[in-house]
């Protein structure tokens, strides 16, 4: 995380014009404390807008507000999040980006700013560096996850600058539901591979009728084997079947989500490529959603916690071990435009081409 430190403190100067123009409310403490910044130095904590620290959420308004957004302003990262305009109206983009540097910090993602998460921006915005979590210690291989929002604008990703930076996989979005291909699947599949990335294309399984498990293991099938992917290429990693909560903002689990529907898309993908697929979740998730089922035990999983606390994720009911832990969905690249969801590999990088045909 040296390196990405170091380059933010390079990115500063360009960072604190972009402030400037974006904060056009902003006070002169604002622009000293950026300026303070670009030379390496601490940065003020407190903007000038306002001393009083009230819980603010969407639809606050004034001096308080203002004090906020300068602050994001200072603690995240520009070339990846454009600067908020400084204005105190604590609208959606507040919110949004209040919800993703509580996601770097570590902190509970509600985007409310409570006493924690002015703690946090006080702390973040003194230190003269770019908010960007912590990467899990002992793992020695890299990976992000893909899709449409990592093309901010249409931005094309550098995968071979991407590989440069440490990069060693990468699983695609390819599928969601019934209807819906990720825009960048055939781009973006076939460039990380040709990179030298060990690349998994995945589905984003839902279910809001039943059963509907072997009609998206259909589209899935089809969009992915027109990217020329069989599974069995040198850098081809297993498919993924993303298995999560609802992604409507209601944290629900999926409707009509059952044991029984997710195995026949396992099953019938498995046949289509002769490839045992990944499945990506959480404990929760199987926990809450799917009664701590045994069944996806002899699976290798792809498991998403963000904690900080933990060292490695915890194992759903039968499972001994674990292939890639997503440890974060705020991780900055510098050939990405955008936050990206980042991983590390439970093995090593031999273990990896093994699983990659390579």
């Amino acid at each position: 995380m040296e390196r990405r430190n170091l380059r933010g403190l390079l990115a500063l100067t360009g960072a604190s014009l972009a402030l400037l123009l974006a904060s056009t409310t902003a006070s002169t403490a604002t622009a000293d404390a950026a300026g303070r910044a670009a030379r390496g130095g601490p940065v003020a904590a407190v903007c000038g807008h306002s001393d009083a620290r009230p819980t603010l959420r969407r639809g606050a308004s004034g001096a308080e507000v203002q004090e906020a957004q300068c602050l994001l302003n200072l603690t995240m990262e520009p070339g990846h999040h454009p600067p908020l305009v400084v204005d105190g109206d604590f609208g959606g983009g507040t919110e949004s980006r209040v919800a993703q540097f509580q996601s770097c910090a570590g902190l509970a993602k509600d985007g409310i700013v409570g006493p924690n998460t002015w703690a946090a921006l006080a702390d973040w915005s003194a230190r003269g560096t770019y908010c960007e979590p912590p990467r899990p210690a002992g793992y020695a291989v890299d990976g992000v996850d893909t899709s449409v929002y990592q093309h901010p604008g249409g931005a094309a990703i550098d995968w071979s600058g991407l590989r440069a930076e440490g990069v060693e996989f990468a699983t695609v979005k390819a599928t969601r539901g019934l209807n819906v291909t990720d825009p960048y699947l055939a781009t973006d599949l076939e460039a990380a591979r040709r990179a030298g990335l060990a690349v998994a294309p995945y589905h984003f399984y839902t279910a809001a009728t039943a059963p509907t498990g072997p009609a998206q293991a259909d589209r899935f099938i089809a969009a992915v084997r027109a990217t020329g992917y069989t599974g069995h290429r040198p850098g081809d990693l297993p498919p993924v079947l993303d298995l999560e909560r609802m992604d409507d903002g209601t944290g629900r689990c999926p409707v009509h989500g059952s044991v029984a529907d997710v195995t026949a898309w396992l099953n019938k993908v498995e046949t289509a490529f002769g490839r045992k697929p990944v499945i990506y979740t959480q404990k929760s998730f199987l926990d809450d959603c799917m009664g701590s089922t045994t069944a996806f035990a002899g699976y290798g999983l792809q498991l998403a916690d963000y904690r900080r606390s933990i060292t490695r994720p915890p194992l759903p009911a039968g499972s001994a071990s674990w292939l890639m832990w997503q440890y974060t969905e705020s991780a900055l690249f510098d050939a990405i435009r955008a936050p990206v969801n980042a991983d590390v590999f439970n093995g090593t990088r031999a273990d990896l081409d093994r699983l990659a045909n390579r």
